[in-house]
């Protein structure tokens, strides 16, 4: 899979940097924000924190922009993250990928179809009553 860039869904700033995905996370009971770098390519779970963070097993964690500080908390599902996927200048999909720590999910919504990448699968998809393939007026 080409490497694809990874887009604030509200300002639609750029979120990948140095071929990784930059965000801003918090547990939900802290009151720092740290970042965490993700590996770009849907279903590779690989990240990193500053500062170096743990995390337990089904642990929510909150993400956030880091251009614009705003919440990423999927509209379609509060457990997930919602990104937006630039594949070409005229391209882009959804991406959802889990926000609790070892529920790894991934969902591309493409115009006409969902990808599922992980430990997804089509029978468990958490937004069934999505639309696919409607063209936006």
């Amino acid at each position: 899979m080409n490497q694809s860039h990874y887009h604030c869904p509200k300002c639609q700033k750029s979120l990948t940097k140095d071929k990784k995905v930059v965000l801003h996370f918090r547990r939900e009971e802290g009151d720092d924000w740290n970042e965490i770098f993700l590996n770009p390519e849907p279903g590779n779970y690989n990240f990193y924190t500053v500062p170096d963070t743990s995390f337990e097993n089904g642990e929510h964690v909150l993400f956030c922009c880091p251009k614009c500080d705003a919440d990423l908390t999927s509209k379609k599902d509060p457990k997930f993250v919602e990104l937006k996927m630039k594949v070409n200048d005229f391209i882009f999909f959804d991406a959802l990928f889990s926000s609790v720590f070892g529920d790894k999910r991934t969902y591309i919504i493409t115009e006409e179809d969902i990808d599922v990448y992980g430990d997804a699968s089509y029978e468990d998809i958490p937004f069934p009553d999505m639309s696919i393939g409607e063209v936006p007026y």
